[in-house]
């Protein structure tokens, strides 16, 4: 069983009513295919403005105004077009039956003129008129095109109380009367929406937007599959496309989240409607009768994870804001519940609710013709104690809009309400209260309805990733630093979403033979098998990538290979105005005219360069160093302790390991390049020490360091990497022997680079106790900085300079900075 209910603009006019027809052809045949009976119920809502024209006829003839009439004839000339135009062989009874109905509203009509009023149940029974000569014509039609159908008036099923313009359902009394009432009907049933019926017999409507409700309720009395809502939007919409660009289609969410946004202002679903399909667990589709094949949104108990923090934003346009305050509120109990309790008294409904942890003040929000009777119901209920000078008149605020961003996941993403206030405030909007349930579903802000729009926009632009730039990061080298870079990357997305407002995406991942490319970005939970069935790589096709990307990607390379390759490419991504960032050395202690190049173009352009993690892993050396030299600072000597690896050996041989065993266990701990020669002969340190003298303003090559290696070079470059562990402990002895004398002279073996205008060297030395690197500890590096300011006490950064995390942390860090240079 399916129950679709269709609104308003869905049967305004013939083309439209055809496209009715289409659709509910299409649910009997696809109930049939599945094995059912082909029963549909359809509910349907009076032609699109009829309901705002019976409105303004009652206005009009309440006020003695005869041009009622013309409104009424205006009214019945439409239908019996619509029905000339597509009841076929029909249209004659269908037009008698029609003609009937309009001189019953006729009279009523005139009744209004004679008493010169409209009595709310009055209203109501001119109202219904709307559906039920909507439900006549759907059927008729429905019949002409050779289906069985039948029109049913609600006020036959739904059972309500006599609260008219807004009546209370009776659940179980109504739902056993659908069930009754449809049973007896063949074919398809066209259900009148919006009205009911008192247990006397009197006409009742459900108010505005209540054809959604009828069809909920239809559909939980049915035990229905799903209740479909076939509108003229394709769903629910992240925002109101009327006032916010770029707004789009969310295809599923929840039944929480869809009363919240509905309760604020999203006008697609009647609020009331989602009770009865929620506590019947019946799906609700919103679909477009103009866009049939469009998704729409599903709503359900629990919908699929959100890609955004928040699933949707919505407003009401115009509340006053009343506020509430006086000394004599503090530590009294009862006060809200006697302000509540006057309001309710008066029938005044409350939109949101703020207060003050002090207790001296309570804020609320109430609909524009709700101010003055709540105004009055406060003053009374309060006479008192405005007397009496300890609570305040009520403060009233007209001209205020409240904006309310929903989803489930806020709960999830702490900072939403920081993140809110900061968009806001950049904007130069101020909020005048805020709202938040424990349940975290939802955040209220009452803002100046002048900035209504604007805020709307700006939280609209902040929160939903597909509207806004992104940092699109592209790998090359998914070894250790390079997959511990997907997984910060993959953990920390979600939380720089909210606070920093950047979407991170990895759009390429590349090894020395294939290349993996996705814009949209790559699911980092399955990379691997994707790089390993992805193209071979080919550099012109992954630059080409890399420099032709989406114009609102911040495109970032990061190089975590130990390679000379991926260096070719920096400078044509600069150009291309892309961000390049990485842990490779190679490409930055090269020849030094390609080292100013690129930065000098950096400089230049909106290209950003970025290398702090080839010096100190996730230290910030070269930040450091930068920020001396451009305040104007001279460097005149850097001493450094450069590696973390050799200090880590270093510091295991004076613990008892001997030398192969400790490099051995420093390579399983990741704290080695691939081939740990590369660490073992300084030429590491020395690319090290050539980008710090450089960066410092010296003209450096790599072949005027003096470099001592660790150890003696034996060709262990070229051995593979099983021989040079078998050949390893050759070596042991040696270092023993240096160890053994280093303690006796109560020294210990550190690896030191230094560089000053008299040269740059790297060696193995023996320092005393006195000397600042001789208490270094593990994987630590230390780099000591003197210069024209830091002339006695030079300036000294220290921590862990090697292992996997820090430096991938460094890397992503790096991408970061480069992002922000990009977009400033």
């Amino acid at each position: 069983m399916r129950v679709l209910k269709f609104g308003g603009t869905s049967v305004a006019t013939v083309e439209s009513l055809g496209r009715v027809l289409d659709i509910v052809s299409q649910a009997v045949t696809e109930s049939k295919a599945d094995g059912g009976d082909g029963r549909v119920v359809v509910v349907v809502s009076a032609m699109g403005g009829v309901t705002n024209q019976l409105i303004a006829a009652m206005g009009r003839g309440a006020k003695r105004d005869d041009s009622y009439q013309q409104v009424w004839a205006d009214l019945q000339a439409r239908h019996m077009e619509s029905a000339a135009a597509l009841a076929g062989d029909g249209t004659e009874e269908l037009q008698q039956s029609l003609g009937q109905s309009f001189a019953d509203l006729k009279d009523l009509l005139h009744g209004t003129y004679l008493l010169r009023e409209a009595s709310p149940r009055t209203r109501d029974g001119i109202l219904a008129y709307g559906e039920r000569l909507s439900a006549a014509l759907v059927a008729a039609i429905l019949r002409a095109r050779g289906m069985a159908a039948e029109a049913v008036d609600a006020r036959r099923m739904i059972l309500t109380d006599d609260h008219f313009g807004r009546a209370q359902v009776d659940f179980t009394a109504s739902y056993e009367r659908i069930r009754q009432v449809l049973s007896e009907i063949d074919g398809v049933a066209v259900v009148t929406g919006f009205t009911g019926a008192t247990a006397e017999g009197q006409t009742t409507t459900l108010g505005r937007g209540g054809s959604d409700y009828t069809a909920a309720l239809l559909g939980a009395a049915l035990k229905a599959s799903a209740v479909e809502l076939w509108t003229d939007v394709d769903g629910v919409m992240s925002a109101d496309p009327r006032w916010v660009e770029g707004a789009f289609p969310q295809h599923q969410m929840s039944y929480a989240e869809l009363m919240e946004l509905s309760h604020f202002g999203a006008k697609v679903v009647y609020p009331p409607t989602i009770h009865p399909a929620r506590s019947h667990n019946i799906p609700l589709l919103i679909k477009n009768t103009f866009a049939p094949e469009a998704p729409g949104t599903r709503v359900v108990e629990k919908s699929a994870d959100n890609p955004f923090p928040i699933r949707g934003i919505a407003s009401i346009n115009h509340v006053a804001m009343m506020r509430l305050e006086g000394d004599g509120m503090v530590g009294v109990p009862g006060i809200a519940g006697r302000l509540f309790g006057a309001l309710a008294r008066h029938d005044v409904s409350v939109i949101l609710i703020s207060q003050s942890s002090s207790e001296h003040s309570i804020c609320f929000a109430v609909a524009p013709e709700d101010a003055a009777p709540a105004e009055s119901a406060v003053a009374k209920e309060f006479e008192l104690e405005h007397r009496l000078g300890i609570i305040d008149p009520l403060v009233v605020e007209d001209e205020q809009s409240v904006v309310a961003a929903v989803g489930e996941q806020m709960r999830q993403h702490p900072g939403i309400a920081g993140h809110l206030f900061s968009v806001l405030g950049r904007q130069g909007i101020s909020v005048k209260a805020i709202s938040q349930g424990s349940s975290e579903l939802n955040i209220s802000l009452v803002v100046d309805r002048p900035h209504e729009k604007k805020a709307l926009g700006s939280i609209h632009q902040a929160f939903f990733a597909p509207r806004r730039r992104r940092l699109a990061l592209a790998l090359m080298g998914p070894g250790r630093v390079g997959s511990e870079l997907l997984s910060q990357v993959q953990s920390a997305a979600p939380s720089l979403l909210i606070q920093e407002d950047l979407e991170v995406v990895v759009v390429g991942i590349a090894n020395s033979r294939r290349m993996l490319m996705d814009r949209r970005g790559i699911d980092l939970n399955a990379w691997q098998p994707l790089l390993a069935e992805a193209p071979a790589l080919d550099l012109r096709s992954w630059q080409d990538f890399l420099t032709h990307g989406d114009g609102n990607d911040l495109t970032v390379l990061a190089d975590c290979t130990a390679s000379d390759t991926p260096g070719g490419l920096y400078l044509s991504l600069l150009e291309a105005d892309c961000g390049v960032v990485g842990a490779n050395k190679r490409p930055f202690s090269g020849p030094y005219e390609h080292f100013s190049a690129l930065w000098e173009t950096s400089r230049r352009g909106r290209g950003a360069l970025f290398l702090e993690a080839t010096v100190g892993a996730g230290l910030p050396v070269l930040g450091t160093l930068e920020d001396l030299r451009r305040t104007g600072d001279r460097i005149r000597r850097i001493d450094g302790i450069l590696s973390g690896t050799v200090n880590a050996v270093l510091e295991m041989l004076h613990d008892g390991l001997t030398f192969s065993a400790a490099v051995r266990q420093a390579h399983e701990h990741g704290l080695t390049e691939p081939h740990p020669w590369d660490d073992l002969s300084g030429g590491d340190v020395a690319r090290k020490l050539c980008i710090l003298s450089r960066l410092s303003g010296r003209r450096v090559e790599m072949d005027e360091l003096r470099v001592e290696p660790v150890m003696a070079d034996r060709g262990w470059q070229a051995m593979d990497i099983e021989t040079f562990w078998q050949d390893l402990g050759a070596v042991d002895d040696d270092f023993q022997a240096l160890v053994a004398k280093a303690k006796a002279d109560d020294c210990r073996l550190r690896y030191v680079a230094r560089s000053s205008d008299n040269g740059s060297s790297v060696s193995l030395l023996a320092v005393a106790a006195d000397h600042p690197a001789h208490g270094l500890a593990g994987a630590d590096n230390l780099i000591a900085f003197t210069s024209e300011r830091y002339r006695e006490t030079p300036l000294v950064v220290r921590g862990p300079g090697a292992g996997t995390q820090v430096t991938a942390a460094g890397v992503f860090a790096d991408a970061l900075r480069a992002a922000a240079r990009i977009r400033t």
